[in-house]
C-alpha cells in the first residue's frame, strides 16, 4: 500500500496565494522590454517582486519534498535535485529551476550585480516558474 502523503495545506495555500499576487503585481507593471527597467521605480519594484516570487516558488517545492519524505533540502538547488531524482519533475525543468536559484542569489546577495538586462532575462522566465507551480499543484491534487 502506498504511503499517504501529508501536505501542510494551510502553508501551501498561503504560498500559492502569494505567488498569484506577485505575478499579478508584476503584470500590472507592464514590463515589455529592457528599456522599461530604466525607470528606477520599475527596476526596484521588479527586483523585489521577482525575489519574493522566487522565494515562494522555492517554498512550494520544499513543501512537496518534505511531504514526500524526500528529506529537508539543505539548499535551494537541492529542492529541484530531489524532485527530479524522485520523478516529480524532469531533467529539463530541474535544470531550469536550478538556474533560477542563481538569479535569486544574485538578487539576494549581490544586488549590485543585477542590471536591467539580467533582470529582464529573469522576467522572461516567468513561464518556467509557472510551469513548475502548475506541476506542483497538480501533484498535490493527485496526492490528496
Amino acid at each position: 500500500m502506498p504511503q499517504k502523503i501529508h501536505y501542510n495545506i494551510e502553508r501551501i495555500a498561503a504560498i500559492t496565494s502569494d505567488i498569484g499576487q506577485y505575478i499579478k503585481d508584476f503584470q500590472e507593471l507592464d514590463i515589455r522590454a529592457v528599456k522599461d527597467l530604466a525607470d528606477k521605480r520599475n527596476f526596484y519594484a521588479v527586483s523585489m517582486i521577482m525575489f519574493t516570487l522566487l522565494n515562494r516558488v522555492f517554498d512550494l517545492g520544499s513543501e512537496v519534498t518534505i511531504a514526500h519524505n524526500m528529506g529537508i533540502p539543505s539548499t535551494y538547488r537541492e529542492i529541484f535535485t530531489l524532485l527530479r531524482k524522485n520523478g516529480l519533475i524532469d531533467e529539463s525543468l530541474a535544470s531550469d529551476m536550478i538556474g533560477m536559484v542563481t538569479f535569486r542569489n544574485l538578487l539576494s546577495h549581490e544586488y549590485h550585480g543585477i542590471d536591467e538586462e539580467k533582470l529582464f532575462i529573469l522576467t522572461t522566465k516567468l513561464t518556467t516558474l509557472m510551469e513548475f507551480v502548475d506541476l506542483m499543484q497538480n501533484q498535490i491534487r493527485k496526492d490528496a
